[in-house]
């Protein structure tokens, strides 16, 4: 089986980051609740997008390595490729921040990858020549297209639905809101049960 996976938000897991970074700078004040969604609607009610658009090339670059990888993730991936599977990150990331510091997010990745042991290492479940950083979505939905994946993991609802996405790939949505058109997962621990 080829299974596609989604790397911001399902691989990464960025709880508290946007947070902690956005203190530091002293771009929030400290009652702004920890989830990304709190601190995006913060800057948006201050008629601050631009700032929240700074603040995502900085941790998706200079500070990726504040995040940490989903409790579960890596075992479940290794347990994968033991089996057999093919794993295959197909994700959506522009090349540099629209605003900001011009870090490559794509490398910034990839590094971040590579430390956290999902590639590059012996017992590493994903060969770096299966990892995707696509600028848009509709080529991030067009990669899982010729990668002919089997099933795709992503955060975003959006990705899943695409009027482009390939129709025998089964859809897992990786969200603690749950869904009611989806499969759907909060835990990487229950993925092998969806697949």
């Amino acid at each position: 089986m080829i299974i596609g996976i989604d790397f911001d938000n399902t691989i990464a897991d960025y709880t508290g980051v946007f947070h902690e970074v956005a203190r530091k700078l002293g771009w929030i004040p400290p009652h702004i609740g920890q989830s990304k969604t709190q601190v995006k609607e913060f800057f948006i009610t201050q008629n601050q997008e631009p700032k929240w658009t700074e603040l995502q090339g900085i941790v998706y670059g200079s500070h990726i390595t504040l995040a940490p990888a989903y409790q579960h993730c890596l075992d479940v991936l290794k347990q994968l490729k033991q089996q057999g599977h093919q794993l295959i990150i197909i994700s959506h990331k522009t090349k540099y921040p629209i605003i900001g510091e011009p870090t490559d997010l794509h490398q910034a990745a990839t590094h971040w990858l590579k430390e956290k042991g999902f590639t590059e290492c012996g017992t590493a479940p994903i060969d770096v020549n299966d990892v995707y950083f696509n600028e848009t979505k509709s080529e991030k939905v067009e990669r899982i297209k010729l990668s002919k994946c089997d099933v795709f993991i992503d955060d975003l609802e959006e990705i899943l639905a695409h009027n482009q996405f390939p129709k025998q790939c089964k859809k897992i949505l990786f969200s603690d809101q749950g869904s009611s058109l989806y499969d759907c997962i909060d835990t990487w621990a229950d993925f092998n049960s969806k697949v």
